[in-house]
């Protein structure tokens, strides 16, 4: 197992890191993804602006060997009532 640091950004600014330890690329991949998404749906949701969202990952001589990034861009009705 080796172990690699996962960094959230938002719009440029940290959110977080921690290590965790991997056995293969495919579950690695799996996990950053899934950060990815768990995290946005809660940051994302609490604004109403447009936001993107990097997850990177870093072995342990902090080269970056994976990032996902996801991008929201909202627009509402002049009238948000849904009725």
């Amino acid at each position: 197992m080796s172990k690699y640091l996962f960094e959230v950004v938002r719009d440029g600014q940290s959110l977080g890191d921690a290590w965790v330890d991997f056995g293969n690329w495919s579950e690695l991949r799996r996990e950053a993804l899934k950060t990815l998404h768990d995290i946005a749906i809660d940051e994302m949701f609490a604004s109403d602006l447009d936001s993107t969202m990097t997850v990177s990952v870093q072995n342990e001589a902090r080269k970056v060997v994976y990032a996902a990034t996801i991008s929201v861009s909202q627009s509402f009705p002049v009238s948000q009532d849904p009725h």
